[in-house]
């Protein structure tokens, strides 16, 4: 019961969002956010039918598939959101943060993450990474917000905190490359996530709702 309930919470949120974004005409600003959203949407709708038809979870190749495309959409978020907000600066430092950006990322995960080779702990490496660039780019936006002559209420702000402050959840769920954890910490982890996430999601269709501080109506 618990988990229909929380699938038709997700079911709900994208479709209110995907609403705003098309309502509000957002979509031509943020189109890779709101491939994301449509591909989030599909996914749950999918593998819900899936499971009910077939009677077991999709094949391996399918997930692989699946988290692939995942990946490269949430990278492309990340690189549309940098892009937007980085617009008022100088071509040299609109290329270069995004790469320091990416490196002081790429170094941490190095330090922090245990070697596997397994295509698995490939995959949970990579989305480790996107959750650390996710969170040092909120951090580093909420510095540059006066500098980018933009206001936290700003779409690509409020976009990117909401990303920062989900990736901050799961990074401090401890939910990558862990053990020794007892399954209620999982349990509880799990729940925390979701409720993180189904905030944020209110919150993007909140904020992608409402006009930007100086712009009219």
């Amino acid at each position: 019961m618990t988990d229909h309930l929380i699938w038709a919470a997700g079911l709900l949120g994208h479709l209110l969002l995907l609403g705003v974004l098309f309502a509000r005409k957002r979509v031509h600003r943020f189109p890779w956010l709101t491939l994301l959203i449509v591909f989030y949407l599909l996914r749950s709708i999918a593998l819900a039918t899936a499971l009910r038809l077939s009677g077991h979870p999709v094949h391996q190749f399918t997930t692989i598939i699946i988290d692939l495309t995942d990946i490269l959409l949430q990278c492309a978020v990340l690189a549309e959101l940098t892009w937007i907000a980085l617009k008022p600066i100088g071509p040299l430092r609109r290329a270069t943060l995004p790469l320091l950006l990416v490196a002081s990322g790429v170094l941490i995960v190095m330090r922090l993450a245990p070697s596997h080779h397994s295509a698995r702990a490939a995959s949970l490496l990579i989305h480790f990474l996107l959750a650390v660039l996710m969170v040092e780019w909120s951090i580093m936006l909420a510095f540059l917000l006066r500098p980018l002559r933009l206001s936290w209420r700003s779409h690509v702000a409020a976009i990117s905190f909401g990303f920062g402050v989900y990736s901050a959840a799961l990074l401090a769920g401890g939910g990558y490359f862990t053990t020794g954890r007892e399954m209620r910490d999982y349990i509880f982890f799990s729940f925390f996530r979701i409720f993180v996430y189904l905030f944020v999601v209110l919150w993007w269709a909140l904020s992608l709702w409402l006009s930007e501080p100086g712009s009219r109506a």
